[in-house]
């Protein structure tokens, strides 16, 4: 081929992707504005009102119509209806119909383009409008559509209940013009994940509401007029992909700052109910996840961020500007430093959708992966930064202990490709999360980094795609790399077994997550069984004391409960309980942490302590807290301050002599069999201080 030929076919090609390219992007300078007035109508939960689209066509063809999302009308049916987790039906079971008061829609009243009237279709949750001429690009149009919206009741993303209104995919939105296709965006919110897909625009929007509705929409609030018992609201929110708005006279703010952005949790506070911590410290994990954001990713792009409780059920919610919460519990006894409860995962994980999603955008409905997978995973690296390797949320325990291979369609799938929420939640929720970890070790933590970070500036307020994020790979981290992970995106079952912990790892993780099991046990409980094994895994030396006379049966019994504790690799126990002969005890031993085992009345060191232990053990009888019972074949543990000790603990682990086993065992009456002391293991009796089994019954309690 000649030489200048070449050049300029290629220099045609560079000129024509490069226009295709800048096409598909959303053009900042050219964004189209949203000027909204509206009314929220609280006796009967609608709103009503008219939006003007001003729209420049950017897109390098002509445009004969306009297509508009209408996503409350996915709110019309239970089979359409967009629930987080999805809905449940037992086999064989009706799908129920949705009464009034659960349905919700958009009706859609007028359109005018340019101020002329024009013919629609209302279909599908798509609304298409028919130009009379062509929309040529760089022309402007202006879209004034009149609508009245049902807002339904009840728990889901769009809703209202008890006071509370969230206005979320609620109006008419438009779509994307997919050049390659020559089609708009025209696909439904599907019942699994989400379907969000928008350019960014700038929105002016007025609302008007009971004047005690305290209002926390996407972008700053302007102005607010009183007009009698009503307030108009006017509020300016720019480069935002979507806008929603929470409402509710109930609500009550507190507000942080961090790196100049203004963070507000709007929470709910029941009339004559006082403030909790939960407040606190969903704002406080908010903004520590901001700040380490701002740092390791890029800065976040707008300076406002609101955080409102709701009554959405099923999880939370990410929207530009705003983290949508289902209900707050009381979580002022929780220590978050070594494990997340939901509340503040959910919320660390919201926040970091404002980055992967709100600020860099993707086609939800199409990559779910690109949005959802990067967050759960980016999730995880906050917790592991910020409270360290071993935290619960970290990556080693919620992404690296959680995979397993099994059947799971590619990576890059639809959201209608899934089947159900199941299906979804491993390959998206799981092993979508596990591909950006199975990258960091590939690459390395640094050029991972850099990765990300050159993905958010590369697509800041635009629309990426795995295929952006893979050349982003190639050029950071080599092509070989890039096939690799495009591989692993593409095709079905995707496992990558390299990442997954080692046995030491596992052994560390069993380890650490008994520790936060027992020592939050002990946390509600008080002194429990539990507590000796807590005390052992947080390295203190427990003796077990081997007792100096135990029947041939018992005995055999002890030594398989013994090894069972020294020699399971994942209690962590083989380095700090030792045993030792009930003869060999010294004094100094006697004011360690013991386990005793044996026979009441024959033990020495539990008849030495008896008159001082909680629980006496008499021959005839046991008596807990002034209540006798008939020491007649009958075992148990309890735990207790050792006497000669108080800083130290001791577990009783009593037995009974039964001298005519064999003959009882034939005749179908013995009470205690072999497997019997398993029974009384202190990791698993972990919640109480004693249990006692009688031949009748087992009694279980506190006796203080």
């Amino acid at each position: 081929m000649n030489k200048k030929r070449f050049l300029s076919i290629a220099l045609i090609l560079v000129i024509l992707l490069s226009s295709f390219q800048l096409g598909f992007a959303v053009d900042l300078d050219n964004l189209t504005e949203y000027e909204m007035n509206i009314t929220l109508n609280t006796k009967i939960h609608t709103v009503e009102g008219e939006q003007k689209v001003i729209f420049t066509n950017t897109y390098n063809t002509d445009l004969n119509n306009l297509v508009f999302h209408l996503y409350p009308n996915s709110y019309e049916s239970y089979e359409t209806l967009p629930a987080i987790g999805g809905m449940y039906l037992m086999e064989g079971e009706e799908i129920p119909k949705l009464t009034e008061e659960q349905k919700g829609y958009i009706k859609v009243e007028n359109v005018h383009i340019n101020d002329k009237k024009v013919k629609y279709t209302d279909d599908n949750q798509i609304l298409k409008i028919n130009m009379d001429k062509p929309l040529k690009k760089g022309e402007k149009a202006e879209i004034k559509i009149e609508f009245t919206i049902k807002i339904p009741e009840g728990y889901h993303r769009f809703h209202h209940l008890e006071g509370i209104y969230s206005l979320t995919n609620w109006y008419p939105i438009l779509s994307i013009y997919n050049e390659k296709d020559r089609k708009w965006d025209e696909n439904p919110f599907n019942p699994i994940g989400e379907s969000n897909y928008s350019h960014v625009s700038n929105y002016n929007v007025e609302i008007t509401v009971p004047k005690n509705m305290v209002i926390a929409p996407t972008g700053t609030i302007i102005e607010e007029k009183e007009n009698g018992a009503n307030k108009t609201v006017s509020i300016r929110a720019e480069k935002v992909r979507d806008f929603v708005v929470f409402m509710s006279d109930k609500y009550k703010v507190k507000t942080k700052k961090v790196d100049d952005i203004k963070i507000s949790n709007y929470y709910i506070v029941e009339e004559g109910k006082k403030d909790s911590k939960t407040a606190d410290m969903v704002l406080d994990e908010v903004a520590k996840t901001v700040r380490f954001m701002n740092k390791t990713i890029g800065k976040y792009p707008y300076d406002e961020l609101k955080i409102a409780e709701t009554y959405l059920g099923g999880g939370a919610m990410e929207y530009p500007q705003a983290i949508q919460m289902g209900r707050y519990w009381d979580m002022e006894d929780i220590n978050i430093e070594e494990s997340a409860p939901f509340l503040i995962e959910a919320a660390v994980h919201e926040t970091i959708h404002q980055w992967w999603y709100v600020t860099v955008g993707n086609n939800e409905f199409k990559e779910p992966f690109l949005d959802e997978s990067l967050t759960v995973f980016t999730t995880a690296y906050y917790f592991e930064k910020e409270y360290g390797k071993n935290h619960e949320n970290g990556i080693d325990f919620a992404i690296r202990n959680s995979i397993y291979p099994s059947n799971i369609i590619p990576l890059n799938s639809k959201v209608d490709e899934f089947k159900n929420w199941g299906d979804y939640g491993e390959a998206i929720y799981t092993r979508g999360p596990a591909f950006f970890e199975a990258l960091k070790q590939n690459v390395g933590e640094e050029k991972f980094i850099e990765i990300l970070k050159t993905y958010f500036e590369k697509y800041k307020f635009k629309n990426a795609t795995i295929e952006g994020l893979l050349d982003i790979i190639d050029k950071v981290a080599g092509k070989d790399i890039k096939n690799s992970m495009e591989e692993a995106v593409t095709q079905p079952n995707y496992f990558p077994n390299d990442i997954e912990l080692t046995q030491e790892e596992q052994e560390a993780y069993y380890r650490n997550h008994q520790k936060r099991y027992l020592r939050e046990s002990e946390k509600r409980n008080g002194l429990i069984i539990g507590s000796i094994a807590l005390r052992a895994l947080d390295g203190e030396n427990v003796i077990i004391v081997k007792p100096e006379y135990l029947s041939e049966r018992d005995l055999m019994n002890f030594e398989g409960f013994t090894q069972m504790l020294l020699s399971d690799r994942m209690s962590g126990y083989d380095s700090k309980m030792k045993i030792k002969e009930e003869k060999d005890l010294t004094k100094e031993d006697k004011q360690s942490n013991l386990i005793l085992i044996g026979y009441p009345i024959k033990h020495s060191v539990i008849k030495e302590m008896n008159p001082e232990l909680p629980i006496k053990l008499d021959e005839e009888t046991i008596n807990i807290n002034e209540i006798s019972i008939r020491n007649e074949n009958v075992t148990g543990s309890f735990i207790a301050e050792n006497p000669n000790n108080k800083d130290k603990l001791i577990l009783v682990i009593f037995l009974y002599e039964d001298i005519d086993f064999e003959k009882n065992l034939s005749n179908d009456e013995a009470i205690i069999y072999e497997s019997s002391l398993y029974r009384y293991d202190p990791m698993y009796s972990n919640d109480k201080q004693f249990i006692i089994n009688t031949k009748d019954m087992e009694i279980q309690g506190k006796y203080k």
